[in-house]
């Protein structure tokens, strides 16, 4: 019989996030435990959380096959964001770039501007730059179809052509570089913008002088999630994933997982939650893997893991 692989750690990394995920309700801590309980049910990771991550240096970080990272750095939209600090910046380059290990931008932490003094080489780690000055834009809220684009990644690989999301906060107007490859998208269509009253006040955008019709990729297909090769390691970033509902959805938890696992090793195992037989009657996450903290594969494994 074929050993299942071994697990993979990840390091779910947040801190300073805006009141939007942080406030008396610390929304926050939902998403951290909907991740850790997606990731740990498919039997492929371990996971821990940290939720002060400033200061975090090598010696931490070598311990992880993958950073997930649910950061913003700021108390709202209209904030300069702080960064994780010269040592945990510098560590994370390294992690990626010269240890062959992987990151994941999780939602809004791939949102960061110029002026707020983060390394340029995040943006090219990314293979993307999300700024206001260059048409970043959170859509209007509202139900809307999003597409896994052809040729597909081995992360999107069998999934269906394309599936809804409602009332999520979609971020659109990223500028990718050539380097990423795109795996979603959505049609940021300019009429959805003219009936929503948009922009609201606390999510401020840039407009030009001509109106939203010129923001840049009105009316085009926008990324939503991409991967990218740096160096020796991999990025992947997901901006979608505010709206618990979004969790719940098949094609964005498989796009997780298997975003997760592809950053941290460079290949994707993973497949979909079966749904069919018996399978239908399992309750969230779906997926019915190994979820204990050691990995079992062996006897010498299982000894170990008791002492």
């Amino acid at each position: 019989m074929t050993e299942p692989p071994a697990k993979l750690d990840v390091l779910i990394a947040t801190g300073k996030v805006t009141v939007e995920h942080d406030n008396e309700f610390r929304s926050f801590r939902h998403h951290t435990h909907m991740l850790t309980t997606l990731l740990e049910s498919t039997g492929r990771f371990r996971v821990r959380v940290l939720e002060e991550f400033r200061g975090v240096g090598d010696e931490l970080l070598d311990r992880f096959d993958a950073v997930l990272v649910v950061y913003e750095g700021r108390d709202d939209y209209h904030s300069v964001a702080e960064g994780f600090g010269t040592t945990t910046e510098q560590a994370l380059l390294r992690f990626v770039r010269e240890k062959g290990r992987g990151i994941v931008w999780f939602h809004g932490s791939s949102v960061q501007e110029p002026e707020w003094g983060w390394p340029e080489e995040f943006d090219r780690m990314r293979g993307a730059t999300l700024s206001r000055t260059t048409g970043l834009r959170p859509r209007p809220q509202a139900e809307v179809t999003v597409r896994f684009p052809e040729p597909r990644h081995a992360v999107t690989e069998g999934l269906p052509a394309e599936w809804s999301v409602v009332n999520d906060d979609v971020l659109t107007g990223a500028r990718m570089d050539p380097s990423a490859t795109v795996l979603l998208t959505v049609f940021d269509d300019v009429a959805t913008y003219r009936r929503a009253g948009w922009p609201n006040a606390h999510t401020p955008v840039d407009i030009p002088a001509g109106g939203i019709e010129d923001l840049p990729g009105m009316d085009t297909d926008q990324p939503l999630a991409w991967v990218n090769e740096w160096g020796a390691g991999r990025s992947v970033s997901i901006v979608l994933g505010h709206d618990w509902d979004t969790f719940r959805k098949i094609p964005f938890m498989t796009l997780l997982v298997r975003g997760v696992e592809w950053a941290a090793t460079g290949r994707v195992t993973l497949g979909p939650p079966e749904r069919t037989g018996a399978a239908r009657w399992r309750v969230w996450p779906y997926y019915a893997g190994d979820p204990s903290r050691f990995d079992r594969a062996t006897p010498a494994g299982a000894a170990a893991a008791l002492h």
